[in-house]
């Protein structure tokens, strides 16, 4: 019977040791996966600014220079007879 016990006991501690280490590689794939998802957001962050670039170079290139900032002018607005208001 105790070595039952013991054999039962040997098996809780080997379940237990892998819960254990499960859990830590989790915890060390979440951690690499936010990472990731931090540089995929910088990545964004650049390729927006990149693009804003090349429509303010092709605007400029057109001869239609984008206004910087928020001072751009809206167009006129219209009625549904064309008529602004």
């Amino acid at each position: 019977m105790d070595e039952r016990i013991d054999r039962l006991l040997s098996l809780a501690e080997q379940q237990h040791a892998t819960i254990v280490e499960q859990g830590r590689q989790n915890a060390q794939q979440q951690a690499t996966i936010v990472e990731q998802g931090r540089q995929i957001a910088q990545q964004a962050e650049h390729i927006g600014l990149l693009a804003q670039s090349v429509v303010l170079l092709l605007g400029e290139e057109l001869g239609v220079p984008v206004p910087e900032g928020d001072a751009a002018a809206e167009p006129p607005r219209t009625d549904m007879d064309g008529m602004p208001y």
